[in-house]
């Protein structure tokens, strides 16, 4: 059963939106930023990756802890 976004604690969605923002971010900087620096593309890269990676562990661990109290959301 899928629970919608509005059922779950506020921590949850704090870390979605956290993660889903880093996600934004690193995939704007990504595609607007890195064309118009004409070098240096290294710490750029960097920072994308940082982001997106970021992104990722944030919202596996928020679809963890949404699963573990599914119980106790309202």
């Amino acid at each position: 059963m899928c629970v919608p976004i509005r059922q779950r604690d506020a921590r949850t969605r704090f870390l979605l939106l956290i993660g889903n923002l880093s996600l934004a971010i690193g995939i704007i900087l990504w595609t607007f930023v890195r064309p118009s620096i004409a070098a240096g593309h290294a710490w750029l890269d960097g920072l994308c990756g940082l982001l997106i990676g970021f992104s990722i562990a944030v919202n596996l661990g928020a679809l963890v802890r949404a699963r573990r109290c599914g119980g106790q959301q309202t």
